[in-house]
């Protein structure tokens, strides 16, 4: 990675990643901040703060704790920005964006590569390509292992996870955005262990987590007997800001 990075955690699946004059937003859903500031740092998108960057957001599918039509309303006083969807928003959304199906490559603005990959849920993951820097958001593509699901449903979950997961081998990620759902219990970085020994990323941030940050000790214990649990960056609150 070269120059300056700032990740904004902002909640549950939404990150902004500010490279230089670019602000990329993924799966914003929560447009109301804990106070009365908005803000980055309150996890919060207000189009003002953002006005001179040119601006990627990009909506992993339609479920509400990823999609919120209120992002469409930003170009109104953004000028520089441009939408990439899943293929399963709304089709009342799609005029003028970048809409993806899985396996499908596109290139939104100048220096920018996205590939869409199948979610073992709804709609797509991404990977983002942009001015050298390598993104993953998984959006909801996650070994989702419930102990409550038969033995039938689990093993095929973990093998259209693996299937998507492989696409990403010998691809050298910068930052990954993981889900690492508490609801999961013992098997909530079943997904997350599996992309590191299979693919791997230099940071790693968590999510999927609402406000059940328990996840960030599950994750400090990993570590003590899993060393490529170390790129996670743990998230302590909303609007976090990390700097590279």
């Amino acid at each position: 990675m070269n120059g300056r990075i700032k990740v904004h955690y902002l909640y549950h699946s939404g990150y902004a990643v500010q490279l230089d004059n670019r602000l990329l937003v993924f799966d914003y859903y929560l447009d109301k901040p804990e106070g009365e500031v908005r803000s980055l740092n309150t996890g919060v998108i207000e189009p003002e703060e953002i006005k001179d960057f040119d601006t990627l957001v990009f909506s992993s599918h339609r479920h509400q704790d990823h999609f919120n039509p209120v992002i469409l309303s930003w170009r109104e006083n953004i000028p520089r920005i441009k939408y990439i969807l899943s293929w399963d928003i709304p089709r009342k959304y799609h005029p003028g964006n970048t809409v993806m199906k899985p396996g499908m490559r596109a290139f939104p603005d100048e220096g920018v590569n996205v590939f869409a990959l199948k979610s073992t849920d709804e709609g797509v993951a991404f990977l983002v390509e942009v001015n050298g820097v390598v993104i993953y958001h998984a959006g909801d593509l996650n070994w989702w292992h419930w102990d409550g699901e038969p033995k039938a449903w689990n093993n095929d979950m973990a093998a259209r996870f693996k299937r998507e997961i492989e696409q990403l081998k010998g691809v050298k990620i910068d930052i990954a955005f993981l889900t690492t759902d508490p609801r999961q219990e013992s098997n909530a970085l079943l997904g997350a262990e599996y992309f590191i020994e299979h693919v791997g990323a230099k940071i790693i941030f968590p999510m999927h987590f609402l406000d059940d940050y328990s996840i960030m000790r599950t994750i400090e214990e990993k570590k003590a007997i899993h060393p490529g649990f170390g790129a996670f960056q743990p998230v302590t609150r909303r609007g976090a800001c990390f700097e590279f």
